[in-house]
């Protein structure tokens, strides 16, 4: 029988406790998805940063986030769902795609769960919309194949060439970004098709907004919506951008108890 589970991959950062994000979200998926989750450290091979927009003004972090496209070596398992710590599994359907009939699967649009559509401007990869489909590398599935081994190596030799690519489709250079580089690999070894994607997009959470509250698996969130709190709930996975939400102490206990 082949073996299936989760993969979560994460390096430390000053600023933000990512090991501790990965044990939430590898709890909560083991949980939902009735699967064992493995949790790895990597070193990156350079350090990164980004600059995050909160509701209460910006913040550059590190954001070691470069080794992701070792995932396929580091899996112990034949078929792997590859997730990011800041996305929290909250119901079965990614397990509906263990024993799927393609190799590498991937989101190719995020949805923005409060409406506001801030992720409008990430459908393709270059600027004014007039280069390929984007990818998503928050949420991947794959099978220990040669078509995916070959995606994973594309990522890895996309980074190695990234100033190439940065300038070829007309994307900013820093910070090095694992969907942009996804995105390039998955249309290189895909023929440029739009295909091998899930069939929904990602339900995510921008940074400028919070989960201030969780119970009974429904999300209490606060957005802004011109220049307006709002709160709203939600029942779902989620990808919560605004890591540090997550981390307060109130918050993180409710998910950890919460299965």
């Amino acid at each position: 029988m082949k073996s299936k589970g989760v993969l979560l991959l994460y390096s430390e950062s000053a600023q933000l406790d990512y090991k501790r994000l990965a044990d939430i979200a590898a709890r909560l998926a083991e949980n939902y998805l009735d699967v064992p989750a493995t949790v790895v450290k990597i070193d990156p091979v350079q350090k990164n940063s980004r600059t995050f927009r909160y509701d209460d003004g910006v913040e550059t972090t590190e954001w070691n986030n470069i080794g992701r496209f070792s995932a396929y070596e580091l899996s112990p398992y034949d078929e792997t769902l590859l997730i990011d710590t800041d996305y929290f599994v909250q119901s079965d359907t990614l397990a509906n795609y263990f024993g799927s009939n393609h190799d590498f699967v991937c989101h190719n649009s995020s949805w923005d769960i409060t409406g506001n559509e801030v992720f409008r401007h990430d459908r393709f990869l270059q600027n004014g919309g007039s280069g390929f489909e984007m990818r998503w590398a928050t949420v991947c599935y794959f099978k220990k194949s040669a078509h995916a081994q070959r995606i994973f190596r594309a990522w890895h030799m996309v980074y190695e060439n990234y100033a190439y690519y940065s300038k070829l489709f007309g994307f900013k250079l820093t910070p090095f970004r694992n969907d942009f580089a996804l995105s390039i690999a998955h249309q290189l070894c895909n023929g440029y098709a739009n295909t091998t994607t899930f069939d929904y997009a990602l339900p995510a959470l921008s940074t400028t907004d919070s989960v201030i509250d969780y119970n009974d698996r429904r999300w209490l969130i606060k957005y802004n919506y011109k220049n307006s709190h709002n709160v709203l709930r939600y029942t779902g996975d989620l990808h919560v951008m605004n890591k540090r939400c997550v981390l307060n102490t109130d918050l993180h206990n409710k998910l950890w108890n919460s299965v």
